[in-house]
């Protein structure tokens, strides 16, 4: 029977779009009267006594705006985090010498977690004589138990999924769902089970299994990776099978579809000096297994004049990574009414590897990988976010399915540049204006491959997977309002008008020139979602096409669960 309750309360909090706990905003707790700042105790060399750990539930009942029967009962029947799963967590203990860095870290990674809406560590009581100091870590659960029906439209498709999912089962932290999904691409059961701590030894397991309309999918996922930035050791691997329907589009219409099936294997270890300074430098070093096979498929229509070539990487890897230790803590600026933990530091990932026969692949190749982000806090109202990657693969050497044909490798193959520029600048406590600019190009990507620009990908007034190419560019502008409209005291509402700015260049998979530039403008309603473990942010858009071509509806709407405003 209490299952039952448990059900239909969560069914009526995830219809809600459920907001924020308590008041329900972030901010920054308390330190007591009297007691110095963490920062003042660690300069006095203070050493960390008791650590007090306090889990907030759902909603505040002791508030008469919450005391209701819904309110109570979804109180009752959650299961609260356990103490454990909090302490398990913390990067430091009792006996420790207080670290503002380590605290503060604490913090973050409590917020990463699904199951919590929030986190503060604060020193709680200090004895001078003994110059010790106690410690409050202070969490904000939310609603993990989901019946979650999700129905949503974007570029003109539609796609469903309906699932039972606990992101915090027994209050252990472990994640589990079953569900059913639809969507342009294919249906299917899905299954998968995360637990972020066994043996409290900070080793992460996730399984994975997906029965789709067009094949089946299994993963395993078993590694110890760098949680924190002073963490010396990691090391884990990742296997993955499965079977699918690569679609290939030309103006928003299927071009040809056909089967891959693709296996990967994957291992690795990585050592460091840890936090040194604001600075941490990693080292890693790895094996990967990386083969796709590709066939035509019964059934399907649309079949390809010519598969693409099988291909086999087979290769041991070196990385380095560093990233500087900066972050800054702010709200509405892509969720409403949470805490935001911005990076505004530089971040740097190289990634070498040879893959050769002697390995067992099918080709001799160096393939290579980089990822760096940089943030900065251009004025106390703006700040500017930037990322950039690339990964892809120079060929020594035709592969075997070239070299059948008579053709020579490429001098750069299956590669993506891509870079992003986010801009915030903040005009009142509830007014944001927002600005991305991001850009892509490529070279020679494998046939089941494509590059595209749609009502999917930022070009909110045209359909899914519009246009295709080589290349290609777009301009986000948005004028983001963050109200205190807090219907039911369940969601928080906000809202954005937007214009949006696109193009690819380079002819698509069908040879078709691109379209030129294509623009849009909207606006939309934004409900956040802070009491339960679902997505976070809902978005309700309506656009109109301005440059739309004949046969295409200058109005899209828009219905989508995402991470971000």
């Amino acid at each position: 029977m209490r299952l039952l309750r448990a059900v239909f309360c969560a069914a009526a909090l995830a219809g809600a779009s459920v907001g924020a706990a308590a008041d329900d905003r972030p901010g920054t707790a308390v330190v007591p009267v009297g007691i110095p700042g963490a920062a003042e105790l660690e300069a006095r060399g203070a050493t960390i006594g008791a650590i007090r750990v306090y889990v907030q539930n759902i909603f505040d009942n002791s508030d008469p705006r919450e005391a209701q029967l819904l309110y109570r009962l979804a109180n009752d029947l959650h299961y609260a985090t356990r103490e454990s799963t909090i302490r398990r967590q913390l990067l430091f203990a009792g006996g420790e010498p207080l670290s503002v860095q380590r605290l503060e870290e604490s913090e973050r990674l409590l917020r990463t977690r699904p199951y919590l809406n929030d986190a503060w560590i604060v020193p709680v009581a200090y004895d001078a004589g003994r110059n010790v100091v106690d410690v409050a870590v202070t969490v904000r659960d939310v609603w993990t138990l989901n019946p979650a029906i999700s129905l949503g439209r974007a570029g003109g498709v539609n796609h469903t999924r309906f699932e039972i999912e606990d992101k915090n089962l027994f209050g252990r932290g472990l994640q589990v769902s079953a569900g059913r999904s639809r969507d342009v691409d294919r249906s299917g059961t899905l299954f998968s089970y995360f637990d972020p701590d066994i043996g409290r030894q900070w080793v992460q397991l996730g399984l994975g299994y997906a029965d789709n309309s067009d094949g089946k999918v299994k993963s395993l996922d078993l590694e110890r990776p760098f949680y924190a930035l002073d963490v010396r050791r990691a090391g884990g691997g990742d296997l993955l099978d499965g079977r699918s329907v690569v679609t290939r589009y030309s103006g928003g219409a299927v071009v040809d579809e056909f089967e891959q099936q693709h296996r990967r294997f994957e291992a690795y270890y990585g050592w460091s000096d840890g936090l040194r300074g604001d600075w941490t430098q990693r080292w890693l070093v790895g094996a990967r297994y990386d083969e796709s096979r590709f066939a035509r498929r019964p059934g399907l229509v649309l079949q390809p004049a010519v598969l693409p070539p099988e291909w086999r990487l087979a290769y041991p890897w070196l990385g380095w990574q560093l990233i500087e230790n900066r972050f800054l803590k702010s709200q509405n600026l892509d969720l409403i009414g949470r805490t935001e933990d911005l990076y505004l530091g530089r971040s740097l990932y190289l990634e070498l590897g040879y893959s050769t026969p002697a390995f067992g692949a099918d080709q001799a190749a160096w393939l290579g990988r980089l990822t760096a982000l940089a943030g900065w806090q251009l004025a106390p109202a703006q700040m500017l976010l930037v990322n950039g990657s690339f990964d892809g693969r120079i060929p020594r050497g035709a592969t075997r399915a070239a070299a059948a044909g008579g053709a020579s490798s490429p001098a750069l193959a299956n590669a993506t540049l891509a870079a992003q520029a986010r801009y915030f600048w903040r005009l009142t406590p509830h007014q944001l204006f927002y600005a991305a600019l991001s850009g892509t190009t490529t070279s020679r990507l494998d046939p089941e491959r494509q590059l595209l620009l749609g009502g999917d990908t930022g070009l909110r007034g045209y359909p899914l997977r519009f246009q295709g190419g080589k290349a290609s560019a777009l301009l986000t502008l948005e004028h983001r309002v963050f109200t205190d409209w807090y219907p039911l005291r369940l969601a928080r509402i906000g809202g954005a008008v937007f214009f949006d700015a696109g193009r690819t260049f380079g002819r698509d998979v069908l040879g078709v020139a691109p379209l030129g530039l294509l623009k849009d403008a909207g606006l939309g309603i934004r409900v956040g979602n802070n009491r339960s473990g679902l997505g976070n942010v809902l978005h309700v858009d309506l656009s109109y096409a301005l440059d739309a071509p004949a046969g295409v509806r200058r109005y899209q709407v828009t219905i989508q669960t995402q991470d971000r405003f």
